[in-house]
């Protein structure tokens, strides 16, 4: 009886996600609006796919983060600046110096090349300094996207939209504290994945003021004349 009910959770989940991702092409679509509408404050996230993911599913990962940061009114515009070879370039705004509003993603294959000191099953971390410097740069680890994926039964845009969001909220909030609830807890359950493709996965109301505050922090020293990193 209880390989049935679980079996028949399973199912349920998987449809329930598989609806939710059915969804993304029309916020795709939709998120021109967005960049232009509500928000408060406006980053740029400079991407490297270091692990040559496909570009359909990169760009529906980025989808995901962009609507859920809408929330504390945080604009994102996503750069692409990928080099895979000596002779690939970058698009030329890769080439600038990163201002006070630009975030670096890198998507990579194992945490644990980069730290041995992380665990196994680290998604993703974000690089927050501890002395009130602002941090710019975050990893995930697109093996364990794929390995949570198949064991939540969860599309990988999903598991990958919610970990950038989550480390771009590390990185404005300038923390690397996490919550019992919400984005920000260090590990989702299934329940949180379902709340997740509804739309309804969010900050808290103390997350979503740091975060707010954080980004137009960043934003007001943007315009400072000696602005930069």
């Amino acid at each position: 009886m209880r390989k049935a009910v679980k079996a028949k959770q399973i199912l349920i989940l998987a449809l329930v996600l598989a609806e939710g991702l059915a969804g993304v092409d029309h916020v795709a679509a939709t998120n021109s609006q967005a960049m232009s509408g509500e928000g408060k404050v406006q980053i740029t996230v400079h991407v490297s796919n270091r692990v040559h993911m496909p570009a359909g599913r990169l760009s529906q990962s980025e989808t995901v983060a962009t609507q859920i940061l809408r929330q504390p009114g945080v604009l994102v515009v996503w750069l692409d600046c990928t080099v895979t070879g000596a002779n690939d370039e970058p698009q030329p705004a890769c080439d600038r110096p990163l201002g006070q509003t630009d975030l670096i993603l890198n998507f990579v294959d194992e945490i644990r090349s980069l730290s041995p000191k992380m665990k196994e099953e680290t998604l993703g971390f974000a690089l927050v300094p501890g002395d009130g410097e602002k941090g710019n740069t975050a990893y995930i680890s697109v093996q364990r996207a794929r390995d949570m994926a198949r064991e939540c039964v969860t599309p990988m845009e999903i598991i990958l939209g919610l970990a950038a969001a989550h480390e771009i909220g590390h990185l404005l909030m300038g923390s690397g504290e996490h919550s019992r609830a919400g984005v920000m807890r260090a590990r989702w359950d299934a329940k949180d994945l379902i709340l997740a493709v509804k739309g309804d996965l969010r900050f808290t109301d103390d997350q979503i003021k740091k975060l707010n505050a954080g980004a137009i922090a960043r934003e007001t020293v943007a315009k400072s004349p000696d602005a930069g990193f």
